[in-house]
């Protein structure tokens, strides 16, 4: 399946428009006959290979630590992997063994490269993983296989070969691809055993030196543990609700990039969008990304990004010298927490003043319609009560009479023109706006996640997308902007796209394109979003219960009902019609178990918001597919991950099977339709040199 207009690169060019096996008709049409022969034959091989295998997860929301961990612990897969190996075979105290080996090397892969990042080092280059030390413990823990266990090191190096053999489905391109020449003919006798005089000698050689045996196992434990994955998918919400945003896409930008490391996949999420917007100048969403951050305690990274917060600190203490009433104080709950409320408080205010302006700026463009939010907006406005003094017995006494609201002091707001910024409220504005423009480390994030980032993807048949499809309540697909399903997620993803593109060439960006992130932001349709409405003016300054009752002050944000069809068989093989897949997986929605993360088991339906940032429950759900099958797992709370690394064991991490005993193969995925149009087009390429060549090959 094909997820967007074919554009290809062939010596620097750009060739848009060209069929598949066209473009690689062009790309090999100066490719040697003998030279073509071998790609062709490698292709037959390729497509009959079981399907890769590869991890998904969403929402980690900043939560830099725990990914690490993940990472660390091979996002539940080590587990997985020696029990399908060894498990019928072992004990679980001996599987338990040669997990620790897995994870000691594969912990070290991660460690350098965060603490460079933490540090700052952004020159910091990722090597290869068998230039990499590995820890003393490494060797205690081989020792104990025979004092503890009772194993051979003949019996233990042959496992942990099967191990190889296994995660690499006798492919030995990925041991040619990773192993350093000096290592490679030994590597590759011991990985084929096609020579049994060779390899026997081999393992007597490596087993009958104290020195050897557990430089040649780290390596082979080094291939386990490089080769678990062929790729990764993140379906979004990097940003907010956690400290270590900035660290996450870091990492994604020097640890993916690594030909030696699987490749990402990155599918936008809706607090994506906030940032991204934010950086390309759209000044509601610039004053809404920095209050999260405020509200959510996450002020540390915003001072590795340069943020200064002088402007708006000065004017918050100011203008509200009182701390302010309703949720702000109660949410926020930190030594400055005082300052802090005060300070979202303003940027509530000049939020809800700068939404009503810049709607009323596009309210008539043709595929956005902006009517309702902006009479939503304006009668919001219109309700906060004006000519409180700061006297906090004056709020008291008016919310005596008034219960709707818990916060009832407005100084800044213009009864004659109520989205009016003053002018200290519009230097703050600017200031914020301009900062987000501008920051270079920011601006170099926000520039991968344009480039790198997707609206959806299939891989291997499965949909992957972060939050939804609008859709009628009788299970149709919605339009917004114009489209509906498949189409309205390929036009999101040019559009923003186009939009990044212009922003970082330096080319002015229209009124029109900067509100169209705020739609996707919060909108009623948007892919990303897909309620009534965002409620934080309502949640922030109206009671719950006195508001519910009102459909313009109720806390209530109503899904869109493609949130309920989701558990509807039915409406699941509709949608997986329209995008030509067969199994689909979503972020966005939190769950607690590995149950509520299964929407459907007929149709392998699944969601992957575990929670991971202490915001939504400090957890999280990785869903694993295999060639073998597919697994999710459920991951515990930071802590619990810091004390299994303490202890040098993998944490306990839920793992539920999905499926087993698949019986696909390359060539039935969406991989395989590349290489079958590559196929046809090296066949056509044959076709035209192959007698001309043979004519002067045989003599």
């Amino acid at each position: 399946t094909l997820q967007r207009p074919i554009q290809h690169q062939i010596e620097g060019a750009v060739i848009e428009g060209l069929s598949q096996k066209a473009y690689y008709a062009e790309k090999h049409k100066d490719m040697p006959v003998m030279d073509l022969i071998s790609r062709k034959l490698l292709i037959h091989k390729q497509l009959n290979k079981p399907p890769r295998s590869y991890v998904v997860y969403s929402d980690l929301h900043g939560s830099w630590e725990k990914y690490i961990h993940w990472m660390k612990n091979g996002l539940g897969y080590i587990r997985i992997l020696v029990e399908e190996a060894l498990g019928e075979s072992y004990s679980p105290e001996i599987c338990a063994s040669f997990e620790q080996l897995l994870l000691l090397v594969n912990r070290t892969r991660f460690e350098d490269l965060a603490r460079a990042i933490e540090r700052g080092d952004d020159d910091y280059e990722c090597g290869s993983i068998f230039k990499e030390k590995v820890p003393k413990q490494f060797v205690r823990s081989l020792e104990n296989f025979s004092n503890d266990h009772g194993l051979s090191k003949a019996r233990v190096l042959k496992d942990t070969l099967f191990l190889l053999r296994l995660i690499t489905k006798g492919d030995e391109r990925r041991i040619i691809k990773s192993v350093p020449r000096s290592f490679l003919e030994n590597v590759l006798k011991l990985y084929s055993q096609d020579d049994k005089e060779s390899f026997d000698s081999l393992v007597k050689g490596i087993v009958s030196s104290e020195h050897i045996y557990p430089i040649m196992m780290s390596i082979l434990v080094k291939l386990v543990v490089s080769n678990m994955f062929d790729k990764h998918i993140n379906l979004g919400d990097t940003y907010d609700r956690g400290e270590g945003s900035d660290l996450l896409v870091t990492f994604y930008r020097k640890w993916f990039n690594k030909e030696h490391n699987a490749p990402l996949h990155y599918i936008w999420g809706n607090h994506d969008i906030l940032w991204m917007g934010a950086s390309i100048g759209n000044p509601i969403l610039a004053i809404d990304a920095l209050r999260i951050s405020m509200r959510y305690n996450n002020v540390d990274f915003l001072g590795r990004y340069g943020f200064d917060l002088s402007k708006l600190r000065g004017f918050a203490a100011e203008t509200y010298r009182e701390v302010p009433g309703g949720h702000l104080v109660k949410d926020i709950k930190r030594k400055e927490g005082e300052t802090a409320a005060r300070m979202c408080k303003a940027l509530l205010v000049i939020q809800a003043k700068l939404t009503v302006q810049n709607l009323r700026k596009v309210q008539h463009v043709e595929d956005l319609d902006y009517q309702e939010e902006l009479k939503r907006w304006e009668q919001l406005l219109e309700m906060l009560p004006l000519g409180i003094g700061p006297d906090k017995t004056e709020w008291e006494s008016f919310q005596k009479d008034n219960p709707l609201f818990l916060d009832c002091y407005f100084p800044t707001i213009d009864p004659s023109d109520r989205a009016k910024l003053t002018v200290e409220e519009q230097e703050v504005a600017d200031d914020i706006s301009k900062q987000f423009t501008s920051l270079p480390k920011l601006q170099k994030d926000m520039q991968w996640l344009f480039e790198k980032g997707e609206s959806y993807r299939v891989v291997d048949n499965t949909l992957y997308f972060h939050a939804a499809i609008p859709c009628t309540a009788d299970g149709k697909l919605d339009q917004d902007m114009g489209f509906s399903g498949k189409e309205l997620y390929d036009f999101v993803q040019r559009d923003l796209k186009k939009i990044g593109e212009q922003h970082f060439n330096g080319d002015a960006l229209s009124d029109e394109e900067k509100m169209k992130f705020w739609h996707l932001w919060c909108g009623a349709t948007s892919v990303f979003f897909c309620k009534s409405k965002m409620a934080t003016i309502e949640r922030s300054w109206f009671d719950k219960e006195t508001a519910n009752p009102d459909p313009l002050t109720t806390w209530t944000e109503a899904s869109n009902p493609y949130y309920k069809h989701t558990r509807d068989d039915v409406f699941l093989s509709s949608l997986l019609k329209e995008f030509h897949a067969e199994t689909v997986c979503m972020g966005h929605t939190p769950v607690k178990t590995s149950r509520q993360a299964i929407l459907s088991k007929k149709l392998n339906a699944f969601l992957v918001d575990g929670g991971a940032s202490p915001a939504y429950g400090d957890r999280g759900v990785v869903l694993i597919h295999t060639a073998e099958s597919s697994y999710l797992t459920m991951h515990p709370s930071l802590e619990e991950l810091k004390e299994a690394e303490s202890e040098n064991r993998l944490p306990g991490i839920i793992t539920t099977q999905l499926d087993s005993n698949n019986q696909h193969r390359l060539g039935d995925m969406d991989k395989g339709y590349f290489l079958k149009q590559e196929l046809e087009a090296i066949d056509g390429l044959l076709d035209q040199k192959i007698e001309s060549f043979s004519e002067g090959y045989f003599f």
